[in-house]
């Protein structure tokens, strides 16, 4: 029976493929007598071009293996990375290896897609897993079994302008610091430089949308996955209640942070106003647009667009300002392998090359999941920068951004009334929570078994 309005899981395999392939079609390098090519997809621009920059030392280490990155930037529907591999197994762009985030590995409908990599980590003398961030393998696996290796976290962090403190004669912060000093600074520079209507200074802007849940996580709430939580009850929690009421305070009482429901506030950072913003806050690996190291451009591989003359100013990194609980919140990139993999055992020499290695140059920066690399010379070398101790403590006392489908994320309707004091707090996450409910318990299709996949044989013993 074909339900109305939903889509036949097998019909859009079938069309996401057609599409790739021509895509892929010119660029895939034809394999030849002597070279195996492993295909690595990613979903992620900035991954990309990070792996890009280290395929060449690898290849040259492994000159019997060509590498190439099919870009799917776009192509992942609905969160399914199993759609996308199923739909292409039998191409010549079938991935060896794929770059996925912890969210990417829950949302897979058939994450038997991925092979177990268990075997490979026990098999490797020197793969230590204490040199990991805590929580970051445990992120990639599932059933017992390790379907991928962190490579990248990318936590949620305070940038701050320090032109703005140093004019307004405000100390700029610590690494860590409290709420309270987080609304002391940001009203007296709102209060100090804001001279006329013309060169109005705002204290803090950023997406609310993602904004809500740092906030709540600083209060002491941890909210779980949508399959440990399947019912929100965080929601309900009385710390969550009174986050909500400090985050609609900012707007409401303090009145350090514009809103606008068109999210047009959000321009003052982004779309070129960065000037007037004494902080903002956002994750690491997305480093506005505008943002100047000094007076030179922030280095991107994936380009950045150079901002109007005069637009220069000093910015420095600090923690989330501490409620109850210093804390952030991050997700995490990897690599696992796809279980039709031709070459898997080559397949793991690149995951482990690319955990093991930084980039050449810099671009939208990270903190390595290995610990022996976010605190090395080579790192410190690589992004000579205020705040690398700000990323990497965010790391170490955060959380997992809680895997839920898209669609459960806050959206500007559900925070509306809460920012424009029309609705009480626990009001406003009683509602979210009604809407989000039916979402986190909805499961996936089951997804057919690759065609011409055999399973691999048991483990001996």
């Amino acid at each position: 029976m074909t339900v109305p309005g939903r889509i036949d899981r097998r019909l859009l395999a079938s069309l996401i493929a057609s599409l790739i392939i021509a895509v892929a079609c010119a660029a895939a390098p034809i394999p030849t007598t002597t070279n195996r090519t492993l295909v690595i997809w990613v979903d992620n621009a900035s991954v990309g071009a990070s792996i890009r920059q280290r395929i060449g030392p690898f290849m040259h280490d492994h000159p019997e293996i060509q590498v190439t990155v099919f870009d799917q930037v776009g192509a992942i529907k609905n969160g399914d990375v199993s759609i996308a591999i199923e739909a292409l197994q039998t191409s010549h762009v079938a991935p060896d290896v794929i770059a996925l985030s912890d969210s990417d590995l829950g949302l897979m409908s058939n994450q038997a897609d991925l092979l177990d990599l268990g075997p490979y980590v026990i098999e490797q003398n020197d793969f230590e897993a204490d040199d990991f961030f805590p929580s970051t393998l445990e992120a990639f696996r599932a059933h017992g079994k390790q379907l991928a290796i962190p490579s990248e976290v990318n936590p949620w962090v305070m940038f701050y302008n320090k032109q703005l403190f140093d004019k307004a004669h405000v100390p700029v912060p610590e690494v860590s610091w409290s709420d309270s000093e987080f609304l002391t600074a940001a009203g007296y520079i709102q209060n100090a430089l804001s001279t006329n209507n013309r060169d109005q200074q705002v204290g803090f802007v950023t997406d609310p949308r993602q904004a809500l849940l740092p906030f709540i996580q600083t209060f002491g709430v941890d909210p779980g996955d949508g399959a440990d939580d399947p019912f929100a009850k965080w929601l309900t929690d009385r710390k969550s209640v009174d986050a909500a009421q400090w985050f609609a305070d900012l707007v409401l009482l303090n009145k350090v942070m514009p809103y606008d429901p068109q999210g047009r506030e959000t321009g003052l950072w982004f779309q070129g106003r960065a000037g007037l913003a004494a902080m903002f806050m956002d994750q690491r690996q997305q480093l506005p647009a505008f943002l100047r190291r000094g007076s030179d451009l922030t280095p991107t591989p994936t380009g950045t667009p150079l901002p109007p003359s005069g637009w220069k100013f000093e910015w420095g990194v600090a923690m989330l300002p501490k409620a109850d609980v210093e804390t952030s919140v991050f997700s995490i990139s990897g690599y696992g392998i796809s279980q039709t993999s031709t070459h898997p055992e080559d397949a793991w020499l690149l995951i482990d090359y690319l955990t093991r290695h930084l980039p050449q140059q810099t671009g939208r920066a990270y903190v390595p999941s290995r610990e022996s690399l976010a605190f090395s010379p080579e790192f410190e070398a690589l992004y000579p920068e205020p705040g690398r101790e700000s990323y990497t403590r965010s790391v170490l006392v955060g959380h997992r951004i809680p895997v839920w489908p898209p669609a459960a994320n806050p959206t500007t309707d559900d925070l509306t009334g809460l920012l424009q004091g029309s609705v009480h707090p626990g009001n406003a996450l009683q509602a979210y929570r009604d809407r989000i409910q039916p979402l986190i318990n909805l499961k996936p299709p089951a997804t057919p078994t690759p065609i011409g996949y055999v399973p691999p044989p048991p483990p001996v013993g």
